[in-house]
């Protein structure tokens, strides 16, 4: 009885070393940057298919997606087995912000990955979106990034590819820096302030006209004009972003942008903050009961804060 246990025990690993072990998962963790080498299976893409550059961070059934925008970078963890992810994409200079929904699968030892919907500034219903890109390793130190394109609207498409190669640069992500709790908002909250407004300051007539809101933000512009000339400028914008409202003012057009973030608001009034600026520190836009319009700027303590009244132009 003895022996014939040993023996078939013997056999069950025999025919298991016969078999062909699974084949691990290839890692595609690294940075990986854009080169002008063509793919060996499939025609080049005119242009990086996933951008000049990305990084991938690569842990089992973990893939987290890091790609560069302008001075900061959008991050998007996945689990890999096509469930979808929406992630944050920050706004340009007065732009909301919008996001994308995402999914991340293995397929036949690459990486597919989907951006399924498009969720536009400002709230409303995401467009769908079908656009595909699949990681595949050629190397250790080599990935193509494959994906669709049509060379003209009517032409079917065609499969092409970038070639990427590793580097040791990660990306680095930059956090917006905000001194101030946020105050959670919408700009549909902020909706009475578009309009065209009047008002004086002694023997200056100050002149704001704000756009309607429209993709997460609404765009203003300021003026001052004494004895028919104007004395100063400024644009101006609110926009929606991380969950807040953002106001951003240029005065004379002056760059770089000054942020004040939002941090009361309630029916009739919006109060933006940015502690770090020298003057104004605070921003405080009030709907009046007579239908006016009050703006309300001030500094530290040491300092007078002004108030502009405005009537609308009907």
């Amino acid at each position: 009885m003895q022996r014939g246990v040993i023996l078939t025990m013997a056999l069950a690993l025999a025919s298991l070393a016969g078999r062909p072990a699974a084949q691990a998962r290839p890692d595609f963790t690294g940075t990986w940057t854009a080169v002008k080498d063509a793919p060996a299976t499939l025609a080049a893409a005119p242009s990086a298919v996933f951008g000049a550059r990305f990084e991938l961070r690569h842990d089992g059934q973990t893939l987290t997606v890091i790609r560069p925008l302008r001075d900061t970078a959008v991050t998007a963890t996945h689990t890999l087995d096509g469930s979808e992810v929406k992630t944050r994409v920050p706004g340009g200079l007065c732009m909301g912000d919008t996001a994308f929904v995402t999914s991340a699968a293995w397929e036949d030892g690459a990486i597919a990955y989907r951006t399924v919907a498009l969720v536009p500034a400002g709230g409303g219903a995401p467009t769908p979106l079908s656009v595909k890109h699949v990681f595949r390793l050629a190397d250790a130190d080599t990935l193509i990034v494959e994906s669709t394109m049509r060379a003209a609207r009517d032409s079917a498409p065609r499969a092409v590819g970038t070639v990427y190669r590793r580097t040791a640069d990660p990306i680095k992500v930059a956090e917006r820096r905000v001194d101030v709790q946020p105050s959670p908002a919408t700009i549909g909250q902020v909706a009475w302030i578009p309009g065209v407004w009047f008002g004086t300051a002694g023997t200056s007539a100050i002149e704001e006209r704000w756009t309607p809101a429209g993709g997460g933000s609404m765009i203003g512009v300021s003026r001052t004009l004494r004895n028919n000339v104007m004395t100063s400028f400024e644009f101006l914008c609110i926009a929606e972003r991380d969950g807040s409202l953002v106001y951003t003012a240029m005065p004379n057009g002056r760059t770089p942008p000054t942020d004040f973030t939002l941090t009361r608001i309630d029916a009739d009034s919006a109060t933006f903050e940015n502690p770090a600026h020298d003057f104004p520190k605070m921003i405080r836009y009030t709907k009046r009961p007579d239908g006016a319009l009050e703006a309300v700027i001030s500094g530290d303590a040491s300092q007078r804060a002004v108030t502009f009244v405005f009537k609308r132009q009907e």
